[in-house]
């Protein structure tokens, strides 16, 4: 247990971390020379915020309370190759992200994703900028708003005594509330970094503690080995995916990349609000690459003490689902060194009020923008952040509602987030091919979550399919991950025909969102019509996109390989390491060169 490791000072570290945060909230604006009665200012920090702060604020971000036990109880049943939970989910889909989509996002001028469909499907189609507002708000930010305090509450709980859910509240969310509504953007920036400092901190203390109790990498990798004896030791210890894994094998791995890659960075929320706040486009386009370079490392040294977990309980090897969840509280009470108990809660609330407080000011800002401009009228000047910040209020009571009706509301926005995840490829779809217009979209929308239900009904039917789910929890998940990739395939056949069934958008808003948003793909009908009237030069189009994606894959090569070259390292394994940092080093110098080799291509494209 934590409390029984609780010193003096741990409260007062805790104590001056929420000081700081609160200071930095609020004075965040002025460090920075903001005018918050200004709406750019206030929600996009002047549009002049460098690549690496907002890099940090996403990797901060992603990370809530639920970050720790998850990626902790992964790494006791996988091993070193858990890494590739993490690569696979995130390694392609920032990257593609960050180089395809980054510089083209910040070009349009806009203040938020839901903007986007005011610019793709004309003035007239308000219904998609006000829905996808709307349910980014309700399903993808109020609940982890909630899950986030109800975490705060678990992690301080033990530590001061508190009870009731409802003190917790008052504390807190006060205090957020204060920093966020005080200093907008800017201030969430600076909390950001800070609290992404307190977690790499906390995390490297852990690290460190497991190679401390072993005496080094390879007395950590001998002790796996004689616990869990030859054949599962070197499971444990290899950093290549296991194809008999129930949880992580070459297969789930595929179908992550897949249904997370897919559609990514054509559509844009929270991370659309750092792109937006960038103060050129070539720091647009480094806020991915900051950002999953930053994760990762926070991710990898949840992940890498693990494994002296398994040296001292090898059975976690073969846990269920249920009971690897305990995997990372053990791991605390085992290793965490008396007096780390202070930074690691710390680390812990930091986690947790990133993803509040990027939530409640990004929020707002897409329920004024996108529900209260289309539906209500534009604000009188001055007023445009005092709306916002009232909005802002509203959120965190459902927040609140989620708080207490946690058990259904929680599980619902899960499945609600799984189906809609049919029309990821929709996303490119809208930016690449001219022809998708608003009847395409709506046939996405409705379509995608009937499909994956149905395919939840029919494909158990399949008797391999249902052989597979019969084999345990970890086997059942998987087969949900290629139910997702079935109703993907499934949906894009449905929304394409009712695009080519219908005529596209007018000619006219074609060309508009061309010349503000100069995208990739196929265009021709419509750079044809520009060029005739003088408004584009007579020159071929950039071939752009798989050029790209070759960009991505030489960035991924590089993460993968640093990420692979600090795991064998954590396990005396220095020949491995040094092939891997090789390969890093190699894929590090190819990436810069024909990193800004193509983003200078894509701000020329523009400006032609």
């Amino acid at each position: 247990m934590l409390t029984e490791k609780l010193l003096a000072i741990d409260p007062v570290i805790i104590a001056v971390y929420l000081v700081v945060s609160l200071l930095l909230g609020i004075f965040g604006s002025r460090l920075l020379g903001m005018n918050n009665s200004k709406e750019d200012d206030y929600y996009l920090a002047g549009r002049k915020m460098p690549g690496w702060l907002n890099g940090m604020s996403v990797a901060a971000t992603a990370l809530n309370s639920d970050v720790a036990p998850l990626y902790c109880g992964i790494a006791v049943v996988t091993g070193l190759s858990g890494c590739w939970f993490f690569l696979s989910r995130f390694g392609m889909a920032l990257l593609l992200a960050a180089i395809l989509f980054a510089v083209r996002w910040r070009q349009m001028g806009i203040r938020t994703g839901p903007e986007f469909f005011h610019l793709r499907f004309g003035a007239g189609n308000k219904f998609a900028r006000v829905y996808s507002s709307l349910t980014s708000v309700l399903i993808g930010m109020v609940p982890w708003i909630g899950a986030g305090l109800i975490g705060i509450h678990l992690v301080a709980a033990p530590i001061f005594g508190i009870d009731s859910k409802a003190v917790t509240l008052l504390i807190v969310l006060p205090l957020l509330t204060v920093y966020v509504w005080t200093s907008g953007l800017a201030g969430v920036l600076l909390t950001d970094a800070l609290q992404g400092f307190v977690i790499l901190a906390a995390n490297l203390v852990m690290v460190g503690a497991v190679l401390w109790a072993f005496g080094g990498p390879s007395g950590l990798a001998e002790a796996v080995m004689s616990a869990a004896g030859p054949e599962t030791g070197g499971a444990i210890l290899s950093i290549l995916p296991q194809a008999g894994n129930p949880v992580l094998s070459p297969l789930s791995i595929f179908a992550w990349m897949l249904i997370v890659s897919v559609g990514a960075g054509s559509a844009v929320g929270a991370d659309g609000q750092r792109l937006f706040s960038c103060r050129s486009n070539r720091e647009a386009a480094k806020v991915g690459i900051w950002g999953e370079v930053i994760l990762f490392a926070m991710l990898l040294m949840l992940m890498l003490p693990a494994m002296g977990l398994l040296a001292r309980h090898p059975e976690f090897y073969t846990a269920s689902p249920s009971e690897r969840e305990f995997a990372y509280g053990k791991m605390l009470s085992e290793f965490l060194p008396r007096g780390g108990v202070g930074l690691t809660v710390a680390a812990l609330l930091a986690a947790v009020m990133s993803t509040i407080s990027t939530h409640l000011n990004y929020g707002s800002q897409t329920l004024l923008n996108d529900v209260w401009r289309p539906l209500v009228g534009e604000p009188k000047p001055g007023r445009e952040v005092w709306i916002g910040r009232l909005l802002m209020l509203g959120i965190a009571v459902l927040s609140v509602g989620v708080v207490f009706a946690a058990d259904s509301l929680l599980g619902i926005a899960v499945v609600v987030l799984g189906v809609f995840g049919t029309s990821a490829a929709f996303g490119w779809a809208q930016w690449w091919y001219w022809r998708i217009n608003f009847k395409g979209w709506c046939a996405s929308v409705v379509a995608g979550p009937v499909v994956y239900l149905i395919c939840g009904r029919l494909l158990p039917l399949i008797p391999w399919w249902a052989a597979e789910i019969a084999r345990g929890p970890a086997e059942a998940q998987n087969m949900q991950l290629l139910q997702a990739v079935v109703a993907l395939a499934v949906n894009t056949g449905i929304w394409l025909a009712v695009t080519v069934l219908t005529r596209p958008e007018d000619m006219e808003v074609l060309k508009e969102f061309y010349l503000r948003a100069r995208p990739m793909g196929c265009w021709g009908p419509v750079r044809r019509a520009l060029i005739a009237e003088g408004r584009l030069p007579e020159e071929p189009a950039p071939s752009l996109i798989l050029p790209g994606v070759g960009v991505a894959a030489v960035g991924f090569a590089m993460i993968a390989a640093g990420v692979l070259t600090a795991s064998t390292l954590y396990v005396g394994k220095y020949l491995e390491a040094a092939l891997c940092g090789a390969a890093c080093l190699v894929a590090g110098v190819i990436f810069k060169m024909i990193f800004n080799r193509y983003i200078s291509r894509l701000t020329v494209s523009r400006e032609s």
